[in-house]
């Protein structure tokens, strides 16, 4: 990424913390939780548990999930605030599982510099390829990093998602068709401009580098078209997340949700 993007987002550190507590992040969060768990590699000793990445993890909501779950978690971002929001909310934590976290101030395209091929038993890669300059291969470099069997968890920004957001939320049919032509957005929250991708686009370059794609997910199927004074009633609050939960699995829900969340798992090199 380029160095202005850094910027913004230790910038929007705050907002982004600020985002994570409130309807719209909760939802996205538990969402993708749900998504993710039945994937995740069992932990078959306590005292040597799976190794995980989480790539861009930034201020570390999962990553805090998941060492509160048993697992050795890398959380890697290049963003000092983000990281120092991780860090103070790690310490709330009790000292045993804190120590299974380890911050990690780095580009995800150098993870290769400080971790050896095959290290970790799965990468997850949130939220960030929409800002990118060349996601492809900065995918690969992770899968490279992955055990054979290991799982490559990757949520994105969906480009379906944003044709209908211009028509429905918008009224903007020339959106719409850029949208769909392009998949071009702005995040406002940092102030950058991304770019979303479709299941398809990204399955296709996951199998090129040797991953097979175990489930295809959603994440907001139905919030972001909901006035958002709604979202403060805690009990359809509560309703809404049942839906976006059982919409999370199933087509066609899925498939035009805010963000796509895809679980593959890296092909065991064959022996003869």
């Amino acid at each position: 990424m380029a160095e202005d993007s850094q910027a913004r987002f230790d910038t929007g550190a705050q907002a982004w913390a600020n985002y994570n507590q409130k309807p719209m992040g909760r939802i996205r969060r538990e969402v993708t939780w749900h998504n993710l768990l039945p994937h995740l590699p069992a932990i078959t000793n306590a005292a040597d548990p799976p190794r995980i990445l989480d790539a861009g993890g930034g201020s570390g909501e999962l990553a805090l999930q998941l060492v509160q779950r048993g697992y050795r978690v890398w959380l890697l971002d290049y963003a000092h605030a983000m990281l120092d929001q991780a860090q103070q909310a790690a310490q709330a934590l009790p000292d045993d599982v804190r120590a299974r976290l380890t911050c990690h101030l780095a580009p995800v395209d150098d993870a290769g510099l400080s971790f050896a091929p095959g290290f970790f038993d799965a990468i997850a890669c949130h939220t960030l390829i929409e800002y990118l300059p060349d996601p492809c291969s900065t995918l690969g470099r992770l899968a490279g990093l992955l055990r054979g069997g290991g799982l490559l968890s990757v949520a994105f920004v969906n480009r379906h998602a944003g044709v209908l957001r211009h028509i429905w939320s918008y009224g903007d049919p020339a959106g719409a068709l850029a949208n769909m032509e392009g998949g071009s957005f702005c995040a406002n929250l940092f102030g950058l401009s991304g770019m979303a991708y479709g299941a398809e686009e990204i399955g296709a370059w996951l199998a090129g580098m040797g991953l097979t794609v175990t489930a295809t997910c959603g994440v907001r199927a139905f919030a972001d078209y909901i006035p958002r004074d709604r979202l403060d009633d805690p009990e359809f609050f509560a309703a809404l997340l049942r839906l976006e939960l059982a919409a999370a699995t199933r087509a066609p829900y899925c498939q035009v949700a805010r963000y796509t969340h895809i679980l593959a798992h890296k092909n065991l090199e064959r022996t003869h």
